[in-house]
Parts: structure tokens; C-alpha cells; sequence
């Protein structure tokens, strides 16, 4: 007999205090029976009173001696996880109200059992709630063709996959970047099959911010040497998608605008989205944040109607209340810590 449905969900942090408490409590919300995992990538802040409150209310959490990055933070909440399935949630991203209930219909759904379930995904960019474009999986494609030629997201909080499978396949801890679709390309040619949920399960923080781990200078060599490894049975499409989706952006987020451009016309053989291409074209030649002043400026100039549906403006809200009360939480945490008696940095942790 089947054990009964047992949700673990692990959320690896380095260094997040405030965005890492609205993670674990918009998961809390939503799951009140899910085992939430923290594990801490060897912060150099010292998180002991968030940990220690976390604790309080039910939180596993671990720290890792040196750092190793979030392919071994995840890896190590798969191996202390006690569910019979795992979500993943990075430690900027909310977990959307009533997920919880549907991964458990879909795994309650016989032949689920070697399935990754991708949840849909909101995006918060500088305070504004959007909805990326979600493509229909094509019968029979590559996952690498459908991330790529077709431009859809399979992304590290949109995903949640049997406990037995991520424990057999897990994230490759060499990596800086690429490590969700690395995961994904893997699994997919275990012949681990992936369904994708229409409904939004998460809010992914895409705001514009320079210290995000995959914006350092050197991410875009690491990403290509990636993709020089694994592209040899790449269909032409995929690996145009690639450069649009991927090099592009790191490139130009470097600094290195002529390379950026260069592999902006990569990208047109085949092209996979002339749309894109050009949207991509005019955001490097007039930088980001000239470029979301001017598309504001034309939306109110022609009275474009912003498409803010209700979801929309709930997830806005969820995000915003579960904001403030991440900021009160590390506020009492903070002023209460001292009373506890316990010592800093790593008081707060489970043993290894």
C-alpha cells in the first residue's frame, strides 16, 4: 500500500532574512501540513534569530559548513525531507494560495508516479504583478525544445516531483547557473515524463536587482560552457532559443554589449521569436531601465489598458501583505533574540 500524500517543500537561502520569512510563511499559509526545509548556504549574515523563530513555528533548518551553492543546499533537503514528494522554492519567491491542494489532486491521479508537476508562475517585477506567456507542451517534444524554441518556463519553484526521483536524479552541484533546466534535460531523458499546470502556483521575483547570483559578470562563460557541453543533440531551434533566452541577457547584463549583439543575431538561425528579438534589440540599446520608463511612457501616451486580471490583483495583494509581516516577524525575532540565550550563527540549526 502507497504511503499517503506527504508534502516536504525545501527552500535553500544564502544570506536572506526578510524575502526568505515571506517564503516560509506564504508556504505555512497555504500548507500548514507541508515539512518546510531551510538550508542555509553558509550566509555570511548572521540569521540566527529568523532561524530560531522559524524553528518556533515548525521550520527545519540546516546549515552548510562552507558554501556550495543551491544545487547542494536542495540536494541536502531531498536527503532530510520525509515527504513522499518535494516542492522546490527559492527563497525570493511566494507560494501562491491553494497549490499545496493542487499537487495533491495530481499526484492522487494514478500513473503520476514518474511525473514532474510544473506549476504556473506570476512574475513580480519592481512591484508589478505580470503573466508571462505560458506555451501549450507540444506532444512528443524535447523539454529542451519546449524551454527553449518554445520559450516556456520550467524553472526551480515551479517544480514538484516525486521524492524517489529526486533522490535518483539530483541537481548537479558543479553548477552556478543553469541548474533547474539542467535538472529538467536530465529527467527528461530518464524518460521522467512533466505536466504543466495552466494555474498559477507561484510568484517568481524578477525584479531588476544587480546582486542576484546569476548576474555576476562571469555567469554568461559559465552559462555557455553549460550549453557547449550539453547542446550537441539540440535541434537548430533550441539552440537559436537558447542564445535569445539565455546568453543575450547575461552577456548585456555584464557589460559586454557587442558580444550581447552578436549572439542577439545567433538567435536568428532559425529565429524562434521575431517579437522577442526585437524587444531584446531595443532593451540593450537603450538599457533596462530606460526601457521599462519608455514602455510606461507609450502605455499611458495611447492609453494602452494595463491586463491586470483578478488574479493578478490577488496575487499583488498576497504579495504585499505577506511582505509586511515578513518585515514584523524579522523585527520580533530581532528584538527578541537577545532573551534567548543562545549563542549566534549556528544555534539555530539542526545537526547534520
Amino acid at each position: 500500500m502507497a504511503n499517503p500524500f506527504q508534502l516536504s517543500v525545501v527552500i535553500p537561502n544564502l544570506n536572506r532574512a526578510s524575502s526568505l520569512v515571506r517564503a516560509v510563511l506564504s508556504v505555512r499559509d497555504d500548507s500548514p501540513d507541508a515539512e518546510i526545509i531551510v538550508v542555509d548556504d553558509c550566509s555570511d549574515a548572521d540569521l540566527s534569530a529568523e532561524y530560531a523563530c522559524l524553528q518556533d513555528i515548525g521550520v527545519r533548518v540546516f546549515r552548510q559548513e562552507v558554501r556550495r551553492r543551491g544545487g547542494a543546499a536542495r540536494n541536502r533537503g531531498v536527503r532530510h525531507a520525509s515527504g513522499t514528494h518535494v516542492s522546490f522554492l527559492d527563497s525570493d519567491d511566494v507560494w501562491m494560495p491553494g497549490r499545496h491542494d493542487r499537487i495533491r489532486r495530481f499526484y492522487g491521479v494514478p500513473g503520476t508516479e514518474r511525473t514532474v508537476l510544473v506549476s504556473g508562475a506570476l512574475l513580480h517585477v519592481n512591484g508589478e504583478i505580470r503573466k508571462p506567456h505560458q506555451p501549450l507542451w507540444r506532444p512528443g517534444s524535447a523539454l529542451v525544445d519546449y524551454v527553449y524554441r518554445d520559450m516556456g518556463r520550467v524553472q526551480t519553484s515551479m517544480m514538484t516531483l516525486p521524492i524517489e526521483i529526486a533522490r535518483a536524479c539530483p541537481w548537479d552541484e558543479t553548477l552556478r547557473v543553469n541548474q533547474d533546466t539542467d535538472l529538467a534535460m536530465r529527467l527528461d531523458r530518464l524518460g521522467i515524463g512533466f505536466h504543466i499546470d495552466s494555474e498559477p502556483g507561484i510568484i517568481k521575483e524578477e525584479s531588476i536587482c544587480p546582486g542576484r547570483l546569476t548576474t555576476g559578470t562571469e555567469t554568461a562563460d559559465l552559462s555557455h560552457a553549460w550549453y557547449r557541453r550539453e547542446s550537441a543533440d539540440w535541434s537548430p531551434a533550441a539552440r537559436s532559443g537558447y542564445h535569445l533566452q539565455d546568453r543575450v541577457w547575461r552577456l548585456a547584463d555584464s557589460g559586454r554589449r557587442r558580444e550581447a549583439f552578436a549572439a542577439l543575431a545567433r538567435s536568428l538561425c532559425p529565429p524562434v521569436s521575431l517579437r522577442e528579438t526585437l524587444r531584446r534589440a531595443l532593451c540593450m540599446t537603450v538599457r533596462p531601465q530606460l526601457y521599462e520608463r519608455l514602455r510606461e511612457s507609450y502605455r499611458a501616451r495611447v492609453q494602452v489598458p494595463r491586463a491586470v486580471d483578478a488574479v493578478q490583483k490577488a496575487a499583488g495583494e498576497t504579495w504585499r501583505v505577506l511582505d509586511a509581516r515578513a518585515h514584523s516577524f524579522c523585527a520580533v525575532a530581532q528584538s527578541g533574540f537577545g532573551q534567548r540565550g543562545q549563542e549566534p550563527a549556528s544555534a539555530a540549526v539542526e545537526a547534520a
